[in-house]
């Protein structure tokens, strides 16, 4: 591998062989040590084995002494293995000395070529950044000259955005990311800030990422700079291309023998292509053949032709101001359509003349005078008012001209030096800011003059008769002093106060009112003063300080006000404060004590009333809980005798046993309606919406009611429409509603008769209706028919509680909905219940009473 060839890693071998060697040194010598300890124990051994030989060699070893012995194999084991080791030393050190020259040849070889490539690396006009593998730190070879711009600081040379240009920066930063992320290698020129222009190139080798930046020579250095020229100049004719492209204005390029070379969209748009590109190579034009000759013979003699032709544009004939320039690679042109600029015109035209006519139908008198002071407008009303000679008005007389006409013609008044006045009314031309004066002619008549110098120069004059105005102004200060007059007959006192506070205009009824105050009712009192001296002796202070803020404030929004005071001595006003224009207010106050004593009479009346009403719901929940208890008992045990295991009951049993359960199952109803009705009055009864389908719901009601149908013979009809098969609603009290209404028809249908019930939708609501064929409602009963306990007496009926047609119509109430009842003919009642479509779902509980204050 390249890097195990590096010096410093020849460096670091050293220490490795020689820690080898001695590590192979003290592995034989522990080898030995083992082999000279075991000599002893393999000695014993082989005595032991001696014992067991053969009888001769038992009388040798008697002959010797056997510390000589063991001496002997003692010395002969150590010579051995000194021996042994001696012989294995001189082999291993010869083997490490060979290794030792090999590695020294191979470390001569890595450092020359090290040096070769440190040489080759190191050169003046070339640098290279090298990664390796994720480190963050590189390491910097080699060096740029100092003409480049570029530092020598490694750490600042890292910083490439410090010394590239913005955009060459921009551009090298992600190549240099992909490089070291993705291994993508790279080509590209980038440009220092002192426009030196050097060659970036990116590479990967095994873990390593280095980038090689060099400097280019002459040549190409040039061509470097050239090629930046061209890409810069390229991107601004796209630039300017893209320009021409959205411009609304067609604009066209021609080559030198006059085709089409490139167009943009609104050229196209004109032609009515789909696309720029299919003109291109072709001879279609926006304008005809002589219009084109006529460009042409200009270009000849000049570059630019300039000029206003005709055009097809869009299958529409347009102006279109042409600008056209003649280049050495051909033609380019762009039109601009003036059309617009002629409507424009046509229409300030045509506004002029409107203004025109508008002005000639005013009864206003209107001269205008241009800026030579001759007249050029003027309308009927100035004819009718001067009474010039339509002739003279016609030549366009001076301003000078006409007003020495109009005092020949004595419509003028007689002024002592008339030259200065007149000279003084021209002076409106040289003045900036209008004039306005007021002419008393002879035959009395009185002039408002306005005098409005025009931008453009000249004036214009207005004549405004206001001799009427002034008629007027005189009746309507009579009829301010009838006004007066009957502001001072008024009942009620009347005081007007200024956006000031302080007090314009008053009534003796408001001297009369605060003359208890001891306060003096002057015009110019302020408000204030007034307030402070009713303070004590109003009961409720607080309404002082409203109409206070009121008169004095200062809001955007100035509203009215109206309310009550009470005096301590028991009389009651009431009062009402209205804006007027121009920060005004009107205070007015009436005597209402007499109508305040008989509304709070009326009012313990009502509250008597309704003390008496809360007291008798009380009463009738509190006995219909009571009742409950003794009722369940009653049925239950009813019910249990009808059961065999209390004994056999003979038929009269049977009989008024069956009266008992009937009785005490109408009796439970009844209280149930009656505690439905007290829990409607509480408010503490909710609704839990739903989808319910009608036709099933009906199926299920009417199986309750076949005894009663069976009985009579009477037969059902349903008439559902799609729209109101499916309802949104309480299921259980819709289901309530309709028993109440079944039971009601059935008791008063006739036998044979039919039940109807039909339901559609009636634009946002439901409408379902339950017709019958009984005698029907009397006309006085519809009003009362829904109250409690109103019962309709019928011949053969049964008589009901009277609250099931209440109940009916507290449940429809709840849903946002109404109840009423209507005869049909020949004979019958049809009870129609109207539920929302959509129903505003609020689980607030309901309280008849106040359903009732809101319908009223």
């Amino acid at each position: 591998m390249p890097g195990l060839l590096k010096p410093s890693n020849i460096a670091r071998r050293k220490p490795f062989v020689r820690h080898k060697i001695v590590a192979r040194i003290k592995t034989l010598g522990l080898k030995a040590s083992f082999a000279l300890a075991s000599l002893p124990m393999a000695f014993g051994h082989a005595v032991a084995q001696e014992n067991k030989a053969v009888s001769f060699k038992t009388r040798l070893i008697e002959n010797f002494q056997s510390t000589e012995i063991l001496m002997l194999a003692v010395f002969g084991g150590a010579m051995s293995f000194a021996l042994m080791s001696a012989s294995w030393l001189i082999r291993e050190r010869s083997r490490i000395t060979a290794e030792n020259t090999l590695l020294k040849e191979s470390l001569s070889k890595l450092r020359a070529r090290n040096d070769r490539n440190e040489a080759l690396v190191s050169v003046a006009d070339q640098c290279i950044v090298v990664w390796n593998g994720t480190e963050e730190t590189p390491k910097l070879l080699g060096k740029l000259s100092s003409a480049t711009g570029t530092p020598e600081n490694s750490e600042k040379f890292l910083a490439f955005g410090n010394w590239l240009t913005d955009e060459s920066s921009d551009g090298f930063e992600p190549l240099l990311r992909e490089l070291r992320a993705n291994a993508k290698p790279f080509d590209t020129n980038v440009q220092t800030k002192n426009d030196s222009i050097l060659e970036a190139q990116g590479r990967v080798s095994g873990a390593y990422a280095f980038v090689r930046i060099r400097e280019l020579g002459s040549e190409r250095e040039e061509y470097a700079r050239v090629k930046a020229e061209h890409e810069e100049l390229i991107g601004q004719f796209r630039t300017i291309e893209h320009l021409f492209e959205k411009l609304p204005m067609p604009i066209w390029l021609r080559n030198a023998a006059g085709k089409l070379s490139w167009i943009n969209k609104a050229y196209a748009d004109a032609l009515e292509l789909s696309e720029p590109s299919q003109a291109i190579g072709t001879d279609w034009n926006l304008f005809d053949q002589e219009q084109r000759e006529k460009i042409r013979k200009t270009q000849e003699e000049q570059d630019l032709y300039q000029g206003t032709l005709p055009a097809t544009v869009a299958g529409d004939r347009k102006k279109l101001e042409v600008f056209s320039i003649k280049g050495e690679a051909g033609f380019a042109g762009i039109a601009l359509d003036k059309s617009d600029v002629d409507d424009i015109r046509r229409t300030l035209k045509d506004t002029n003349e409107g203004h025109s006519r508008m002005l000639d139908q005013l009864a206003t008198a209107v001269a205008i005078f241009d800026k030579s002071q001759n007249l050029i407008f003027h309308n009927s009303g100035f004819c009718q008012l001067w009474r010039l000679d339509a002739g003279f008005l016609e030549t366009q007389p001076s301003n000078a001209e006409l007003l020495d006409a109009m005092r020949d013609g004595k419509l003028l008044p007689e002024h002592p030096d008339w030259r200065k006045w007149r000279d003084g009314q021209l002076d409106i031309y040289q003045a900036i800011e209008p004039k306005e004066e007021w002419w008393h002619l002879l035959d009395g008549q009185t002039i408002r003059v306005v005098m409005n110098p025009r931008n453009q120069g000249g004036s214009t004059w207005i004549f405004e008769n206001v001799t009427e105005r002034l008629a007027l102004e005189s009746n309507y200060n009579s009829l301010m002093q009838v006004q007066g007059e009957t502001l001072d007959h008024l009942n009620e006192a009347v005081a007007v106060f200024g956006s000031n506070g302080k007090l314009r205009l008053f009534n003796p009824a408001l001297e009369t009112l605060w003359s208890t105050s001891g306060v003096a009712v002057d015009e110019g009192l302020h408000i204030v003063k007034i307030i402070e001296s009713w303070t004590d002796t109003i009961s409720n202070p607080d309404d002082l300080q409203k109409i206070l803020g009121k008169i004095t404030g200062l809001d955007d929004e100035r509203s009215e006000l109206n309310g009550r005071l009470e005096l301590r001595n028991g009389s009651t006003f009431e009062y009402s404060l209205v804006p007027l224009p121009d920060g005004q207010s009107m205070l007015t106050f009436a005597d209402i004590t007499a109508n305040v004593n008989f509304e709070k009479a009326l009012n313990e009346r009502a509250e008597a009333l309704e003390a008496s009403d809360l007291l008798k719901s009380k009463f009738i929940q509190h006995v219909s809980y009571e009742l409950r208890a003794p009722l369940t008992n009653i049925a239950g045990f009813g019910e249990m005798l009808t059961t065999p295991e209390i004994g056999q009951l003979n038929e009269k049993q049977v009989e008024y046993l069956s009266h008992i359960n009937s009785s005490a199952d109408e009796l439970r109803a009844m209280v149930d309606d009656i505690l439905d009705l007290a829990s409607i009055d509480a408010g503490s009864m909710t609704l839990e919406f739903g989808d319910v389908n009608l036709p099933e719901m009906l199926e299920d009601l009417f199986s309750s009611f076949i005894p009663i149908l069976n009985e009579k013979g009477l037969k059902k009809s349903f008439a559902i429409s799609e729209e109101s098969a499916n309802i949104i609603a309480d299921k259980a009290r819709i289901v309530q509603v309709l028993n109440n209404l079944i039971s009601n028809a059935a008791n008063f249908s006739p036998d044979g008769g039919t039940i109807t019930i039909s339901a559609e939708c009636q634009g946002d609501f439901h409408e379902i209706r339950v017709i019958d064929q009984g005698p029907g409602v009397a006309e006085e009963q519809r009003e009362t028919i829904f109250d409690r306990f109103e019962t309709q007496p019928h011949d053969g009926a049964r008589k009901g509680t009277g609250l099931g047609l209440s109940i009916a119509r507290g449940f429809i109430e709840m849903h946002s909905g109404t109840i009423s009842v209507e005869n049909v003919e020949p004979t019958g009642s049809c009870f129609i219940c109207r539920i929302p479509i959509k129903p505003e779902i609020k689980q607030v509980p309901y309280s008849r009473d106040s359903a009732i204050t809101a319908a009223a």
